[in-house]
């Protein structure tokens, strides 16, 4: 009996569903079977395939094994490091900054692929190590407090302040300029920071470091006095030996060697600073509202005055100035300026096109102020202080010479002093 095509169609459903089933169980028992190694696999004691140590393969090693190999390429790593400055060296080793490496952490980490999750999980995190590979790489662990101290000791050796620029008379009286030095800074911080991935990583240069300091420019550069030629302006008084030319000496050394940019203002009080004992000044006379008195810093005001007059010749402009309550035995009348601690400040502008520099001596007897700058920043004038009125209430005027000729003539201020008051038993002020 011939079979019908309904018979047919189903016969061969029934087939192919037979096949699937014996395809499906096929897979199911291959994958059971890989999974079941790969159990096997994530319970032995060998490294998963596809494991490399900084480029090395290792697996299918054990863990003592392992170790070996992490241990050898960590001891070719540790090396000491070599710092170099201006030809002298430096070195750091190893011990000194308890550099360790990392090799159990290493180890662990080779051996924990494919391992410590479930079947499934393991079974692919193997195929990916098989199929892409896995580096694992060796870290270390160093003392960073260690490591800042011999830093810092490298860093003293290096290091140096700048130092100012400066200008002095020659013995033969002329004017010589000694350049700045430019200081040094190792900056231990950033090192510390630069050599901190190296030394986690383990990655430590194999070459000499090459240092480089900051520099510190000094306060005053070679550049600053490059343009100053010649005394503008001078002025010198006189005094007696003794506690008040002590103070004077003191005063006088505090304002030299002070150099006054263009634009820039200079202050008595600011760079002189108070006049105390704690600073070395003495009890002198002085003069406290219009009596006669004594007080530390006796003599200061003639440092100031002294000053004044010399900063008036170098063509300056004076921004602050205050007269004494009665005329002064050591200048001219209204030719004075007087400055008490905290409140009574003499000022000057440098308005000159360059720098001016400031040197100040007081030896024996006399107290000399010279201002040093650049010679055509005066024109080619000469500079006079004159005077109108009397010596209670005199007017004074700067005039500007050149020649018998006068190109300028400016007005400055008009005193009128008081006659001295009985002398005061306790003085306060300067």
């Amino acid at each position: 009996m011939e079979t019908s095509e309904v018979e047919k169609f189903n016969l061969k459903n029934l087939l192919s569903m037979k096949g699937a089933a014996v395809a499906a169980a096929a897979v199911a028992t291959i994958g059971i079977g890989t999974m079941t190694f790969s159990d096997s696999v994530a319970d032995s004691d060998k490294i998963v395939a596809g494991i490399r140590f900084e480029g090395q393969a290792i697996n299918g090693l054990d863990r003592r094994g392992a170790e070996q190999i992490i241990s050898t390429v960590a001891a070719q790593k540790m090396h000491k490091l070599t710092f170099r400055y201006e030809g002298e060296e430096f070195e750091i080793t190893p011990e000194e900054i308890n550099l360790t490496p990392l090799v159990g952490k290493a180890e662990q980490e080779a051996f924990s692929y494919g391992r410590g999750g479930s079947l499934l999980d393991n079974f692919n995190d193997q195929i990916k190590c098989a199929l892409n590979g896995r580096n694992v790489k060796l870290s270390a662990e160093y003392d960073s407090s260690l490591l800042d101290e011999k830093l810092s000791a490298i860093a003293e050796k290096i290091n140096r302040e700048p130092v100012n620029a400066f200008v002095e008379f020659s013995s033969g009286g002329a004017i010589e300029k000694i350049p700045g030095v430019i200081g040094k800074k190792l900056n231990t911080e950033q090192l510390a920071e630069n050599l901190r991935e190296p030394l986690t990583n383990l990655n430590l240069p194999n070459g000499v470091i090459d240092l480089e300091p900051e520099d510190i420019l000094p306060f005053v550069t070679t550049e600053d006095i490059a343009d100053i030629d010649s005394v503008i302006g001078t002025y010198s008084t006189y005094y007696y030996p003794g506690d008040r030319g002590d103070n004077i000496w003191l005063a006088a050394n505090a304002i030299s060697h002070k150099l006054v940019k263009s634009s820039w203002t200079f202050s008595f009080n600011d760079t002189v600073g108070e006049r105390t004992w704690g600073n070395g000044y003495k009890v002198a006379g002085v003069i406290i509202n219009g009596r006669p008195a004594e007080d530390y810093g006796g003599g200061v005001c003639q440092v100031s005055s002294t000053l004044y007059n010399a900063v008036l010749l170098a063509g300056l402009t004076p921004t602050e100035r205050t007269p004494h309550f009665y005329q002064s035995t050591y200048v001219a009348p209204g030719r004075d300026a007087t400055v008490a601690d905290g409140y009574l400040d003499f000022k000057f502008r440098n308005d000159l096109p360059h720098n001016v520099y400031l040197i100040a001596e007081a030896y024996g007897s006399t107290l000399s102020v010279y201002v040093l700058g650049t010679k055509s920043d005066l024109g080619g004038a000469d500079i006079a202080i004159e005077r109108e009125g009397s010596d209670m209430s005199p007017s004074i005027y700067r005039v500007w010479y050149s020649g018998n000729e006068v190109i300028k003539s400016e007005f400055l201020h008009t005193d009128v002093y008081e006659t001295p008051k009985p002398r005061l038993e306790q003085p306060r002020q300067d």
